[in-house]
């Protein structure tokens, strides 16, 4: 009896084992109190369990940026040199987690230089089921308005992380957005993730890198001003118990005047991200899975939208957008033609001068756009499908938008 029980023991020891082995905590990582490491020994890299993440330390500078982790607790300072999560510590008050930076391609175009975890994948889980995503207190300051003019709330601000799952054998590859701070809605108060947030892994299972991006509004010639640091923890782990509920809002109505178009934006948070757009096929959008896709309805239109999580849950919103079948000023468009040439070229003139051309497909989607600022332009439409098309000028504050078949 007593083997049986000391068998049963070291299974249940083994299986703990195994368990813990799925969830890289970076606790076994060494640190002193209150410090962290960012590469400085220009080492490249650092692991924990089956994870490697890369680090790129420039001497010379004594800057970074990729991956580090640290063990601060530091929620007050307002300073990039503040390594601490906005809340304080890890996931559930553990000492240690992982902090990234993500910096921006100063010798060209200021875009966001990716950051990159490899997954030892013979090791790894069969499912990597989930992690823990939180802002570091310096961005969560500054998203406060810590620093003059950096209130997201003020400033309609949304900042969020693109993570790309890649199997570097077959280079098949999935990308999900997370939504790391959203201020851009009316009809609710934003929110950022200054609480360590967990999100859903599966969809990138049986890859072995993950590639990191981050994108803003907030930004200007120099790329992104939010600073592009998050914190990450508890990689692997499975869902917690209770995932707040799913909260999303929008507007039921909008008007708008022949020719003209709309945002309409989606309002969510909650669930478990990543999030979902599904938009019914009414003609008229330019995207039928964005957040915020824009509408150029010829009609009274009513679109009907799924947003769903991670989890499955879901929720339906109707919105309608009222064309209102406004005069044009006649003399602006008296002498307008639209017509497609016998070399496939779209030809475009006016008494007036032309501003913009827009030409959309029966989906409304745009297709091509182009400022023409004269009487006149020709425009090749030889790698069109054939089909109807939608083609709206504006001359000053006027529009109009004619049909054209190829």
């Amino acid at each position: 009896m007593k083997k049986i029980l000391f068998s049963f023991l070291l299974l249940i020891a083994g299986i703990t084992m195994s368990m813990g082995q799925n969830v890289v905590d970076f606790e076994e990582l060494n640190l002193e109190p209150e410090s962290h490491w960012n590469g400085s020994d220009e080492s490249g890299s650092f692991s924990s369990g089956y994870l490697k993440l890369y680090n790129d330390y420039d001497a010379s500078y004594a800057s970074w940026q990729g991956f580090a982790y640290t063990n601060e607790t530091d929620v007050a300072t307002f300073s990039y040199t503040n390594y601490s999560a906005a809340s304080g510590s890890g996931v559930n008050n553990s000492e240690k987690y992982a902090i990234a930076f993500i910096g921006s391609d100063w010798m060209n175009d200021y875009s966001p230089t990716p950051v990159m975890i490899k997954i030892d994948t013979e090791n790894a889980p069969q499912s990597y089921n989930g992690m823990y995503i939180s802002l570091s207190t310096y961005v969560s300051l500054y998203m406060d308005g810590t620093w003059e003019g950096s209130s997201y709330e003020n400033e309609k601000f949304w900042l969020s992380l693109i993570v790309t799952a890649i199997n570097s054998e077959n280079l098949e590859e999935i990308t999900k957005e997370f939504i790391l701070a959203d201020y851009r809605f009316e009809i609710e108060d934003g929110f950022r993730l200054s609480d360590w947030t967990y999100i859903d892994l599966t969809w990138a299972d049986e890859k072995d890198s993950l590639i990191f991006v981050m994108a803003s509004n907030d930004s200007g010639d120099y790329g992104i001003n939010t600073p592009t640091y998050f914190c990450i923890d508890n990689f692997g782990t499975n869902a917690p118990s209770e995932i707040p509920d799913m909260i999303v809002e929008a507007n039921e109505t909008y008007n708008i005047n022949t020719g003209q178009s709309i945002e309409l934006p989606i309002y969510v948070k909650g669930g478990m991200q990543p999030y979902s757009f599904t938009w019914s096929s009414e003609n008229g959008l330019n995207d039928y899975t964005a957040q915020i896709p824009t509408a150029s309805p010829l009609q009274n239109t009513t679109y009907t939208v799924i947003i769903t999580d991670a989890e499955g849950t879901e929720i339906t919103k109707y919105i309608t957008v009222n064309v209102n079948d406004v005069s044009i000023d006649n003399n602006i468009f008296e002498n307008l033609q639209v017509y497609k040439n016998s070399s496939d070229e779209l030809i475009i003139s006016n008494s007036q001068i032309i501003d913009l051309v827009s030409v959309y497909d029966i989906t409304g989607k745009l297709i091509l756009e182009k400022n023409i600022n004269n009487y006149s332009t020709k425009l090749s439409i030889s790698n069109f499908p054939q089909g109807i098309y939608m083609v709206n000028v504006i001359c000053g504050q006027n529009q109009i938008t004619k049909k054209i078949m190829k």
